[in-house]
């Protein structure tokens, strides 16, 4: 059913005037019209402009953030969570050796022993180096298992600070959960490696230890 170009009112096969008011049939669209139509689509303009700006502020927020505050390291960001959130504050955590076992191709801990003590040490005598491992709960209550080593300045002590992990040997100290440096070392912090928990045992595989080569 065709419209008059003016008022927009129907018409009726073969009627050559509109009958609301008296617009030839097929004439160009009036002012009106097109004012309407230039009034729509600047709307549409406007909506995607404003649409436009807000996907790039909130882009633009996601990557502050995430300079701000780095996400879980990937090895990390994979551990189960075998506790509660914890909270280290500046008295700090000591760190305690404990012994490890080898069976069925793991190293394996007491997980009982890492809850208790928050941060441990065990040593693997194994492959063609020798190696010590670390295990502690994060603040997140993920356990995270690591090699015990800064190689910047060899040391194989660390202590738990302000949810952070202090090189007992020199001023690096890293976040505990995104290894985000705050001194010295950033990037020789003690190297997350994979570990599951079965049957109250902490299990890491043998030979991702054995073949751990460092970073440098």
């Amino acid at each position: 059913m065709p419209h008059c170009a003016n008022c927009g009112s129907e018409l009726t096969t073969g009627q050559r005037f509109c009958p609301s008011c008296g617009t030839p049939a097929g004439a160009a669209p009036g002012p009106s019209a097109t004012v309407e139509g230039k009034k729509a689509a600047g709307s549409s303009v406007r909506w995607v402009g404003l649409i436009l700006m807000v996907v790039v502020l909130v882009g633009g927020v996601l990557v502050y953030l995430s300079y701000l505050k780095p996400g879980l390291h990937s090895v990390i960001r994979d551990q189960p969570v075998v506790s509660p959130p914890v909270t280290y504050d500046s008295t700090g955590v000591d760190m305690t050796d404990i012994v490890c076992e080898v069976r069925e191709g793991d190293i394996v801990v007491r997980l009982e022993d890492v809850l208790r003590y928050r941060l441990v040490r065990f040593h693997h005598a194994g492959g063609k180096a020798p190696h010590d491992v670390m295990a502690y709960i994060a603040p997140d209550g993920r356990l995270v298992t690591a090699i015990s080593y800064s190689e910047n300045c060899r040391s194989n002590q660390f202590l738990l600070r302000n949810n952070q992990i202090y090189c007992a040997y020199c001023p690096s100290r890293w976040d505990m959960e995104t290894m985000e440096a705050f001194a010295c070392c950033g990037k020789y912090f003690p190297d997350p490696i994979e570990s599951r928990v079965e049957g109250g045992m902490v299990r890491i595989r043998k030979e991702v230890v054995e073949q751990w080569a460092g970073r440098l």
